[in-house]
């Protein structure tokens, strides 16, 4: 039944478009039973005012319908058509700069020292940062950007860590990422599953079968268009082999080491790479964590979306995951964006999400007992009263919250709040197009601009040290 109705709607849909198009081409003079009908022009509305003059020509001249234009124009229209172009994107590009305002790092800034004094040796080491947060994350948004700038300056190729599955894949914008139907996912999306041990990323995967997963670079960041080693992830492995290949290339075999605790298979493509195939080759052959492109030295920033979260659930992996994680990849900084999560919980304890939050911090500091963390305070998000949107009270509550977490934890706090510009400025962001109009979350310009804030604060205090 459901199909019939999807069928039905595409056709009355298309037959619609048909019959528009039909009506663009009857004449403006026709009559028809002594009514005129109205001229129907599919493209009045992306034709600039400026480029419709041309059909209001004097008596003598050339007139040109406006659905001939793209097939009449001259030299001179078509430059002015870029130019028209040109000026709406820079005049966007400059609403982006100038929204939102700098702030600064608060709460105990020392000990971001660990990430900046190992920024100095990223042309010689790797400098990983795992970047977590929630629905704001997916898609690689807000991470890509900051990934970009951060590699452009110390070195390194690839987006790093990926899950096996993802929900994100149809608007990840650095990877293709695609996967068969047979893989079990447990994540902390869905909540633990018996003693199935969830990764670092907040997910595992196992396959059911003769399972695939490839990653595909696209080109967008530079920084990202290729990558040189393929690293996968796993545990409690069969004693067994998968199959892969870079490229697209021959497939090769690779033996998995069996036994408990995290393993690392480095694979190399030999050169650089811009995908990435790796196929099981049982039922239950192993628990997938995900796979690592890299390629070299300098920063790789690994993004963890974690759709609907609140941060607390960081207590789902287990202690031996992270510990086992920080020895391939030794996090110099965290990031954690949360808190948007609570504000649809309805009654919110804040009292109770404080404790919570200050034990999941308190449990990753004993895990990476070196590593910076920054926690990223909740933008602005509004609540509609009666025909306004204004910025929801509990946001206030939340921002306090935090701030109380960060004094009792002793880590770093950016209050983006604060950086949007304060009370009632995702309006504004929502004016500008780099919000979207559920007031809630950034859009991909937002996202952009967004991510440059923060890397100019995280840049400038570097500097300063």
């Amino acid at each position: 039944m459901f199909k019939d109705e999807r069928n039905r709607s595409v056709l009355v849909f298309s037959f619609t478009i048909i019959f528009t198009i039909i009506l663009s081409y009857i004449p403006s003079d026709l009559k028809i039973l002594n009514y005129q009908p109205k001229k129907v022009d599919l493209f009045m509305d992306v034709v600039p005012d400026s480029l419709l003059e041309i059909s209001k020509s004097q008596p003598g001249q050339n007139k040109i319908e406006p659905k001939y234009l793209a097939a009449s124009m001259s030299k001179d229209v078509l430059e002015a058509l870029i130019a028209y172009a040109k000026s709406r994107n820079m005049e966007f590009a400059e609403n982006m700069a100038l929204q939102g305002k700098s702030v600064p790092l608060s709460g105990n800034v020392s000990q971001m020292n660990y990430f900046f004094d190992a920024l100095k040796q990223a042309k010689s080491q790797k400098v990983r940062i795992g970047d977590y947060g929630d629905s704001g994350n997916e898609g690689d948004l807000l991470t890509a950007d900051i990934r970009e700038k951060f590699q452009s300056e110390f070195g390194g190729n690839g987006v790093g860590m990926m899950a096996i599955t993802s929900q994100d894949i149809m608007f990840r914008i650095t990877t293709k990422h695609t996967f068969s139907d047979n893989w079990k996912t447990v994540s902390v999306l869905s909540g633990k599953e018996g003693d199935i041990p969830i990764g670092i990323n907040g997910f595992v995967s196992i396959p059911k079968g003769s399972a695939w997963v490839q990653y595909e670079t696209k080109g967008a960041y530079k920084s990202c268009k290729f990558f040189t080693t393929a690293k996968v992830y796993y545990t409690n492995a069969k004693a067994s082999s998968i199959k892969y290949s870079f490229n697209n290339g021959p497939e090769k075999t690779a033996t998995l080491q069996a036994g408990s605790g995290v393993k690392e298979l480095a694979l190399s493509a030999g050169g650089n790479a811009t995908s990435f195939k790796m196929t099981t080759t049982m039922a239950d052959q192993a628990q997938f964590f995900g796979v690592s492109l890299e390629s070299g030295n300098g920063v790789y920033i690994d993004n963890y979306p974690w759709r609907g979260n609140s941060g607390i659930s960081f207590r789902d992996i287990p202690d031996f995951v992270k510990k086992d994680f920080q020895k391939y990849f030794g996090y110099k900084l965290i990031i954690l964006t949360y808190g948007a999560n609570m504000m649809t919980a309805g009654n919110i304890n804040f009292t109770w999400y404080e404790n919570q939050m200050i034990n999941v911090i308190k449990d990753l500091k004993t895990m990476f007992p070196q590593t910076s963390i920054l926690l990223v305070a909740m933008g602005d998000k509004t609540t509609k009263r009666g025909s306004r949107f204004l910025t929801d009270p509990n946001v206030h509550k939340m921002i306090e919250t935090q701030k109380n977490i960060v004094n009792a934890t002793g880590i770093t706090l950016w209050n983006r709040f604060e950086a949007m510009g304060g009370e009632n400025s995702m309006l504004d962001w929502v004016e500008k197009n780099l919000a979207s109009k559920d007031y809630g979350h950034f859009n991909d310009m937002g996202s952009k601009r967004m991510a440059q804030m923060l890397t100019d604060v995280l840049l400038d205090t570097y500097r300063k040290k």
